[in-house]
């Protein structure tokens, strides 16, 4: 621990998820000591982002956290995840294929984060081939149950959209 930014960071790492009001505390101090500080800007965002559902505010704190290291993989993957739910699907699409180049990245995960952003388009095609071949990344079991429970999920919302569709053609032949 070379800093007092460090050594709050690592205070607030140990609090966190159990006190979020002492890790924020922490935190808070450790970004008033160095405020480019990645790991206190990259907890500050999941905080936003996991426990208060602010987005918004996560997005800032993610922003900060890669200014300072582009190269930190975690806020990465969290900050896709943000930039999706924010339906910034250009910005999400090219920080994934960013992360892709970085040297240690788990391509199963940020290929899931791809298709999740074209399923959010409802383009469940190309989700589909994404989460297939983030299967063929994936070296753990419980990697390989969640994508192929996500491929089965899809292919339902696949025939879900062709039922619906066949439904509002129906209805509109009946006009």
């Amino acid at each position: 621990m070379n800093t007092l930014a460090d050594q709050y960071y690592i205070k607030a790492l140990d609090q966190y998820p159990y006190s979020l009001e002492e890790a924020i505390e922490s935190l808070s101090y450790s970004l008033s000591y160095n405020e480019e500080h990645v790991g206190a800007n990259y907890l500050m965002g999941k905080i936003y982002k996991e426990q208060m559902n602010n987005f918004l505010k996560a997005e800032e704190y993610y922003i900060r956290a890669l200014a300072s290291n582009p190269e930190d993989m975690n806020t990465c993957m969290d900050y896709i995840y943000v930039l999706i739910v924010l339906k910034e699907y250009d910005k999400a699409l090219k920080l994934i294929n960013y992360t892709i180049k970085l040297k240690g990245v788990d391509l199963s995960k940020t290929y899931s984060l791809m298709a999740l952003v074209f399923e959010y388009k409802r383009e469940y095609d190309k989700a589909l081939n994404l989460y297939k071949e983030a299967k063929f990344e994936a070296y753990n079991e419980d990697s390989i149950n969640f994508l192929t429970n996500e491929i089965k999920r899809i292919k339902k919302k696949k025939k879900m959209v062709k039922k619906l569709e066949a439904n509002q053609t129906e209805n509109q032949e009946a006009l």
